[in-house]
């Protein structure tokens, strides 16, 4: 009898442990992942180089094909082919200003990357508003080993062969020859989706504009080929609320819009307050995106703001492009100003 209610209490005593330890476990906290990053066309070059050698040049870049550029925010990588000082290099980035196809004035580079090991990747995130995009790297020793073929039996995606190159250290790299590749890889970064515009405090101050058409410029962290969604406020219900929601583009690259991609239908609100929206898509010839709207009334009622410490975009820049007749080019500017547009990236 004395065994039996010894290994009943055993038992209890383990059940009671067993939920004691289940009560006080510690809580699993969800800190939440990192932001999620989309690459715009894939990732450009190739890693297919499998020669080693003292290249003889000091700087060496190559050009990004045009339909794969848009500015914006950018990752390039580049492949070390020996561990330590011999095999470290900065990535750099160059642009053509003259547009006489050389490059002519570094965009950026990065710290020295120096790999631990022979094959390592090393990394470099920056952004660009250039036209036009050259990227490669560069070391200050002449003993450096790179991977470096002249070969038939490689080619680059979205990334010319025309090598660009300087023999001195900080020079710039206006001499070319082809083909030539290394291992290199470059992609543009974009947020999965992310909404621009105003995102915490809309404006409530309602006013007759005196203007016909405005549009905002995407900030160029932003701006890629694909789609987009608009979404803008009503001020009022009815027709003097009502507009069009409209997209241009800068095709040129002086930073004016020049070409309206297109516009919705007439937008016309039942209550005050009530948001439309349009979704439309940009390709690669626009070099900056605006957006915003246009009205052919002239006693308009919308929602905009010239100026408050409360009020910012995100994404958007607060530079207001406008034109004062209805189906004008926007291509009269002032700033800041503000409305209550949002804008989804797809």
């Amino acid at each position: 009898m004395k065994l039996v209610f010894k290994m009943v209490c055993l038992v209890l005593l383990a059940m009671f442990t067993h939920g004691l330890e289940a009560s006080v476990a510690p809580a699993i906290i969800d800190m939440g992942m990192p932001t999620a990053v989309s690459e715009g066309h894939g990732i450009l070059g190739t890693t297919d180089v499998h020669e080693t050698t003292d290249s003889g040049h000091n700087v060496q870049v190559w050009r990004v094909q045009s339909q794969f550029y848009h500015p914006g925010k950018f990752r390039l990588s580049m492949q070390h082919a020996v561990a330590g000082a011999q095999g470290s290099f900065y990535l750099i980035a160059w642009t053509d200003i003259d547009g006489n196809g050389i490059p002519d004035k570094e965009i950026g580079r990065s710290e020295l990357k120096t790999g631990n090991s022979a094959g390592a990747w090393s990394s470099w995130d920056f952004t660009s508003t250039a036209e036009n995009i050259f990227v490669g790297n560069t070391w200050s020793q002449n003993n450096e080993k790179i991977y470096y073929s002249q070969g038939s039996n490689n080619s680059y995606h979205g990334i010319e062969n025309k090598l660009f190159f300087s023999r001195t250290f900080d020079a710039v790299p206006n001499q070319f020859v082809s083909p030539r590749y290394t291992n290199i890889k470059f992609s543009a970064l974009f947020p999965e989706q992310k909404v621009l515009g105003v995102t915490t405090h809309e404006i409530q101050k309602i006013d007759d504009t005196g203007h016909n058409v405005q549009v905002w410029a995407v900030k160029p962290e932003f701006s890629r080929p694909g789609k987009y969604t608009i979404s803008i406020k009503h001020a009022v219900a009815g027709s003097h609320g009502g507009f069009y929601i409209i997209a241009w583009a800068d095709t040129t690259g002086n930073g004016i819009p020049d070409r309206e991609i297109g516009r919705s239908e007439l937008k016309i609100a039942d209550m005050a307050g009530e948001w439309s929206s349009w979704s439309f898509n940009a390709d690669a010839s626009c070099r900056k995106i605006f957006v915003g709207n246009t009205w052919s009334q002239s006693d308009e009622k919308i929602f905009y703001l010239m100026e408050n410490k409360l009020v910012r975009y995100e994404g958007l820049e607060d530079k207001l492009f406008f034109a004062r007749k209805f189906n004008a080019v926007p291509n009269k500017s002032t700033q800041p100003r503000y409305t209550n547009i949002k804008v989804t990236v797809h």
